[in-house]
């Protein structure tokens, strides 16, 4: 007769998280069915990730931000051009981007009393947001969500909803839309809550990514794919995480209020899981019915012109002007290109298609192009007509695009060989990516890494799995470095990374308290699981002061790869590989790659 099945004990959890000395609650898994130990243990650790990202003390926090008169000026005009290029800009100016573009949209008549947040508050959540965003990544970093935000920004200008950035350099006047001067659909459909919910969305749709795809989650069976049941991963995650951070800087407000919180969590939790590509058909199918006319309910239409408005913003790029487009197109072939890196290491199949050359990047572009950007413009300006500027600019690079394939290809036709190949080398190897949210990567692999440290060359030995020259070590907390040949200027120096101080690296502490209250208190037998989210015995041993039996501790998932590991143990080692004696003398700096991060 099969074993009842029991409900974990959530609560019995909680408790041990919060008295790791004196925690006893029941678990009631002496007879459990496979996966309830293991969800539990993914969810305690999930929970402990994303608690101590928020609530880590985060650095050099501001109830303002402080540019000088000019710049602000300057940065005012740049926001209002659609040729705007974020990744041009230096790093504070970035962040005061977002802040102004927040600034304007609370010159709207009634904004402040509708969403009862001061600007103080808004400054110090944007500067925590940002670091919560990885460094590293080429394309899905803060630099993207201001571009998303800038984009959501300019849709809703076009369609009268609100005001120009311009507003700021006149008196501290207010705004309200002329419904007579726009066609009105918007207008009429989005409160100010709305609208506000939109830009928090926009601005933190993708925080906490790893610069990895849900198919990356669902092929390496990461905790967090686990936890999801691989739907949404990432998109779920940056909404956990955005969540806990609004609470944190005092906009839980707008999260609980009666009779609004739940309206505004709704919007806001919609509208960022929207931005999965994977769930893209259906919104299409749904916003057809929309544009005939065939959905009434008016909370479902507001949902939807949100979902299209976040949705056009997010891949915005095809609609940019030709040169901006070609950057963001190459910065996320870069990314992709370190994912490949990745994937080939773990022994993964493949996720993605990086362009090896500018014939298969332009291909890849038309493709992209005619399936999503094109018909999803197009049907979002077929409800709101002011997009229609947008949807006319994006079929003019899909010729653009198209013409270049034409070119491209006939020069490698008339020369006989393929296009010139760009180079294959990625800007990242795999420990690159220690610095990334915990629960995004395979648990095997943190393992390994925690086991042994290699010496700095490991990266040169990894790439010597790569043709051609081999490049110069990148630093572990330095930008990914991304040089674009068509960029008109010079690039710009960024300020330094902040991936050595991310809250997403320090939660080992935490982790460890929870684990050993949990094996202590709550855990009546040991998971027969052995792929079970547990420490190792040095782990326990180191963190605890207590022997633990090392049954069922070998990772299933072990790396396999052609290229030499840099994870291999070292050939003697009288130092636990979590001291911070064994960091000094890997020789490398102290980045907290071992400390597992929260979740999304």
């Amino acid at each position: 007769m099969p074993h009842r099945r029991r409900s974990v004990d959530v609560g019995g959890l909680a408790l041990a998280l919060a008295e790791t000395s004196s925690g006893y609650g029941w678990g009631g898994w002496e007879e459990t069915e496979q996966g309830e130990t293991r969800y539990a243990e993914v969810l305690i650790d999930v929970f402990a990730h994303t608690d101590n990202a928020v609530n880590l003390e985060p650095l050099h926090l501001s109830p303002f931000i402080q540019i000088e008169d000019d710049v602000r000026s300057r940065l005012i005009q740049s926001l209002g051009s659609w040729h705007f290029e974020p990744h041009r800009l230096p790093e504070e100016e970035v962040l005061a981007c977002a802040y102004i573009l927040f600034e304007a949209v609370f010159r709207i008549e009634g904004m402040k009393e509708a969403i009862s947040v001061p600007l103080a508050q808004l400054a110090t959540f944007l500067q925590h947001l940002r670091q919560l965003y990885r460094r590293d990544n080429n394309y899905h970093n803060f630099q993207h969500a201001l571009d998303v935000l800038q984009a959501t920004y300019h849709f809703l200008l076009t369609a009268g909803v609100v005001p120009s950035v311009s507003i700021l350099e006149e008196d501290s006047r207010s705004w309200k839309p002329d419904k007579r001067a726009t066609s009105g659909s918007l207008i009429s459909s989005l409160s100010n809550a709305d609208i506000f919910a939109l830009y928090i969305a926009a601005i933190g749709h993708d925080v906490g990514h790893p610069g990895l795809t849900n198919a990356f989650m669902k092929n390496a069976k990461t905790p967090l794919a686990e936890l999801y049941d691989e739907k949404s991963v990432l998109e779920r995650m940056h909404y956990s995480l955005l969540l806990s951070l609004m609470r944190h800087h005092g906009l839980g407000v707008l999260l609980d209020r009666p009779n609004f919180g739940q309206s505004f969590r709704k919007t806001l939790s919609l509208t960022v899981l929207a931005t999965d590509m994977g769930l893209h058909a259906d919104f299409m199918a749904r916003f057809q019915k929309l544009v005939q006319n065939r959905i009434f309910d008016p909370s479902t239409r507001k949902i939807l012109y949100c979902q299209a408005i976040i949705k056009c913003a997010d891949i915005s790029n095809p609609s940019r002007p030709y040169t901006v487009c070609q950057h963001w197109a190459a910065a996320l072939n870069s990314e992709w290109r370190n994912q490949l890196c990745f994937e080939q290491y773990l022994a993964l199949p493949p996720s993605v298609m990086p362009s090896k050359d500018p014939l298969s990047q332009a291909r890849g572009q038309v493709f992209f192009s005619k399936t999503f950007a094109s018909p999803l413009f197009q049907l979002t300006a077929s409800a709101i007509p002011e997009m229609n500027q947008f949807a006319d600019i994006c079929a003019e690079n899909l010729q653009t695009w198209e013409d270049s394939c034409s070119r491209l290809a006939a020069d490698a036709q008339r020369d006989g060989q393929g296009a010139d190949s760009e180079s294959s080398t990625p800007t990242q190897v795999p420990e690159d990516f220690l610095n990334a949210f915990a629960p995004t990567l395979p648990r095997s692999f943190l393992n390994e890494y925690e086991a042994s440290i290699s010496a700095m060359d490991s990266k040169s030995e990894f790439f010597s799995g790569y043709s051609g020259s081999q490049p110069d070590p990148i630093a572990p907390n330095q930008p990914a470095r991304l040089e674009i040949p068509t960029s008109p200027s010079p690039s710009i120096a960024r300020a330094s990374s902040i991936a050595s101080s991310n809250p997403f690296c320090n939660s080992l502490d935490a982790t460890a308290a929870i684990r050993a209250a949990y094996s202590a208190s709550v855990r009546k037998k040991k998971s027969f699981h052995r792929s079970s989210w547990n420490p190792s015995p040095a782990e326990f041993t180191a963190l605890t002061g207590c022997p633990l039996r090392a049954e069922n501790q070998t990772s299933p998932h072990s790396p396999r790869s052609n290229f030499p590991s840099p994870l291999s143990p070292p050939s003697s080692s009288t130092v636990s590989p979590l001291t911070p004696a064994s960091i000094s003398n890997s020789g490398r700096s102290p980045l907290s790659v071992f400390q597992p991060v929260p979740s999304c």
